[in-house]
C-alpha cells in the first residue's frame, strides 16, 4: 500500500505546488472568476492541469530508464535538479507588484480575442505552448526517481501523473472558488504573498533535495 502511496502524494505534491506561481493560467483563472464566475474559471485550470499532465506523463516516462542507468547521470540529474528548483524559488520571492499588474494586462489582451470563449481549451493553450515546463518536469521526474519516491515501472508512473492531476485540480478549484466569491478584486499583495508563499515552498525543496546529495 505505502509502495503506491508515495508516488500519488509526491505526483500531487508536485501538482499542486507547480501550479501555484502567478503566470498567465492563474491570472486567466483570476480574470475570469471575477467576471465570469466560478464554472468559466475553473474549466481554464482544468484545461491548464491536463496540458501540464501531458508534459508530466513525457518526462517520467522518458526519465525512468535515462536516469537510473548509470549513476553519473542520475547526480548530475540531481544537481540539475537543485539548481533549478531553487531558481524558480528564488525568482518567486523577487516578484513585484508591478510584474503582476503587467502580465494581468496582456491577459486582458488575449482574453478579449476570444468572442466565445471556450475556457478550457483556453486554459490547454496557454500551458502547453508553454515549453519552460518542459524543463521543469524534466528536472521533477528526475528528482522523483532518484529519491525514489517513483519507482519506474508503470503502474508507479501512472499513479505520480494522476497525483499531478488531483493536485493541480486542487489548487485551481481553490483558487476558482474563492476568487469567485470575492466582493472586490483581489489586491496584489494577496498574490505576492501566495507567489512568495511558493516560492518558500520550492526552496524548501532544494534544501532536502541538496541535503540529500550528501547522505
Amino acid at each position: 500500500m505505502e509502495n503506491f502511496l508515495t508516488p500519488l502524494l509526491a505526483g500531487f505534491i508536485c501538482g499542486f505546488v507547480v501550479s501555484v506561481p502567478i503566470g498567465p493560467v492563474n491570472l486567466t483563472v483570476i480574470n475570469q472568476a471575477l467576471r465570469r464566475g466560478f464554472r468559466s474559471a475553473f474549466l481554464v485550470g482544468l484545461g491548464a492541469i491536463c496540458a501540464e499532465v501531458i508534459y508530466a506523463s513525457l518526462m517520467l516516462a522518458g526519465h525512468s530508464s535515462l536516469v537510473l542507468s548509470k549513476p553519473s547521470i542520475a547526480y548530475g540529474m540531481r544537481v540539475v535538479a537543485v539548481a533549478v528548483i531553487a531558481a524558480v524559488g528564488i525568482r518567486s520571492l523577487l516578484t513585484k507588484p508591478e510584474k503582476i499588474e503587467a502580465g494581468a494586462a496582456t491577459i486582458e489582451r488575449v482574453d478579449a480575442r476570444w468572442h466565445h470563449p471556450r475556457s478550457f481549451l483556453l486554459g490547454f493553450i496557454l500551458t502547453i505552448s508553454n515549453l519552460v515546463l518542459v524543463l521543469m518536469w524534466a528536472t521533477l521526474a528526475a528528482a522523483l526517481f532518484t529519491h525514489d519516491w517513483v519507482q519506474p515501472d508503470l503502474p508507479n508512473r501512472a499513479l505520480c501523473a494522476t497525483g499531478v492531476f488531483f493536485g493541480g485540480v486542487a489548487w485551481f478549484l481553490l483558487l476558482a472558488f474563492f476568487v469567485s466569491r470575492a466582493h472586490r478584486r483581489v489586491k496584489n499583495e494577496t498574490l505576492i504573498l501566495l507567489v512568495r508563499g511558493c516560492g518558500v515552498l520550492f526552496l524548501a525543496f532544494a534544501v532536502l533535495l541538496a541535503y540529500k546529495l550528501f547522505i
